[in-house]
């Protein structure tokens, strides 16, 4: 049976290779599959109308603005093809009665009135993102302001056509330009990132992939992923039904708790996974304000769309600036070579520690250390051997000291160790320890390595540089009666 599974298995996904291969490799059928799912994502948001040609939300506006962001000029054709059909059924639907001719110059005039502010306004996200003179959050607040103002100029300059073209009246275009705008704009908002993905694996030579540009994300889902989504997708059950019973506009504001999960979504799962539960969340929320009749309520479920949209889009940036505040923090606090505490961080460190002891009353020494003669090994051996040394002295320190202990680089080949609660006996023995064990060592073939260290016991009226300007002067003590020695202040 097992066998059985995974040959049946293998065979599904030859075949989905197969598939995925065919249209990558055919404009043709890429044409045909782009015009089928334009003109399916239309009547989806046709189905959900609540009044005259504004739907609750509008997901050909988000298909629009993502094909014409990956694919271009090349997908206007396809687009205008779709928004002549979808005219002709309009005409149909409504019955207008315009005629054949009419109902063409209709379906043009709809189909420049959408391209034309979503191919501006992709195209300009797509020169923001990349030119990579944008943070990530910078980087949202441009796709979600694009898409504001993108949905705007679409809405007016489609609804004008459609009054131009004698399909609605100037009467009702005043009526539905609020709702058509909102709807278009939780289109591109909602699903706009999740048909990128979608496309570019249609499309896999378009190099840019705007998801991939998003650091610090988990590739893969959580173990709790499908959990979040169920509490997402019961909340909005949840709220919605009791919209329904009670029949109050106060009730229906509960929707905005989807805040809540969406927030928990984006910052622990990447951006795919994010989009792709809001578009699952937006998806139930317009099935039910259909089925559950809540069209009195409609506007207010059209922000929360926006608003938990919005909210989740921020919130795709904490991962990405958590990995990058850590790669500073690293940057300042880690010396890059060594991979030991900076000398900003050893100092920062080191009079946080020296201030503790000295309220508290406890022992503290510093104990400082170098190479002897490393100028010998650079001058001889290179600085890259040089630099090999340092790191292989610093991994060797590391595994000898203390948990408390912190070794930090001071610059060039020279090294400091704080060493919190220890009088001078113990800092005596930490450091013939490291004598013991690094002193004769054959780091560089050929080359003998030794260290001098000096070490100094903490005063009362000690700050950082009295007790190291004192602990150094004992490293040069040592350096002085002959170097692979150990003296104390």
């Amino acid at each position: 049976m097992q066998k059985s599974d995974f040959s049946a298995q293998l065979e599904y996904s030859g075949i989905k290779q197969k598939v995925l291969a065919y249209f990558q490799n055919s404009a043709n059928a890429r044409a045909c599959l782009l015009l089928l799912s334009w003109l399916l994502v239309w009547f989806s948001g046709a189905l959900v109308e609540y009044t005259n040609h504004a739907s609750v939300w509008f997901p050909a506006a988000g298909l629009s603005f993502a094909v014409l962001f990956v694919v271009g000029l090349r997908a206007t054709p396809i687009i205008m093809l779709g928004a002549v059909l979808v005219t002709l059924f309009t005409n149909n639907n409504y019955q207008i009665h315009l005629n054949f001719y009419q109902v063409l110059l209709s379906g043009v005039l709809f189909g420049f009135a959408h391209i034309i502010p979503y191919y501006f306004g992709s195209r300009c996200l797509r020169w923001l993102t990349q030119s990579k003179q944008l943070t990530l959050p910078l980087s949202i607040i441009s796709f979600l302001i694009i898409a504001a103002i993108s949905s705007m100029v679409a809405t007016f300059s489609v609804l004008m056509s459609l009054v131009y073209s004698n399909i609605m009246t100037f009467q009702e275009f005043t009526h539905a330009w609020l709702p058509f705008w909102v709807g278009d704009m939780a289109g591109i908002i909602v699903l706009s990132p999740l048909f990128f993905s979608v496309l570019h694996v249609l499309y896999p030579k378009k190099s840019f992939h705007i998801l991939n540009h998003i650091e610090g994300q988990n590739p893969i889902p959580t173990p709790q992923f499908k959990y979040k989504v169920l509490i997402s997708l019961s909340l909005v059950v949840i709220t919605m039904v009791v919209s329904y019973y009670t029949q109050s506009v106060d009730s229906s504001f509960m929707i905005f708790f989807l805040v809540l999960p969406h927030m928990w979504i984006a910052c622990t799962e990447n951006a795919f996974l994010n989009v792709l539960s809001l578009a699952l969340s937006s998806l139930l929320i317009v099935f039910l304000v259909d089925k559950l009749g809540l069209m009195d309520f409609v506007m207010v479920y059209q922000y929360a769309i926006n608003v938990v949209a919005t909210n989740a889009m921020f919130a795709i940036a904490v991962p990405a600036l958590t990995a990058h505040n850590h790669l500073l923090k690293n940057k300042v606090f880690i010396d890059n070579l060594t991979q030991t505490a900076s000398r900003e961080y050893l100092t920062q460190r080191a009079m946080i520690e020296l201030r503790q002891a000295q309220w508290e009353n406890k022992d503290l020494c510093l104990l400082v250390y170098d190479i002897d003669h490393f100028k010998n090994i650079n001058d001889s051996h290179g600085h890259n051997a040089g630099d090999q040394a340092l790191v292989n002295l610093s991994e060797m320190v590391k595994q000898l000291l203390r948990p408390d202990d912190l070794l930090g680089r001071f610059g060039g080949d020279e090294f400091i160790v704080l060493l919190p609660n220890t009088n001078s006996q113990t800092a005596m023995l930490v450091g013939n320890r490291l004598l013991e064990h690094i002193n004769g060592m054959e780091l560089i073939e050929g080359e003998k390595l030794s260290i001098s260290i000096g070490f100094a016991q903490m005063r009362q009226d000690d700050n950082f540089e009295s007790l190291f300007k004192r602990a150094d002067k004992a490293l040069y003590e040592a350096k002085r009666s002959g170097r692979n020695s150990i003296f104390q202040e």
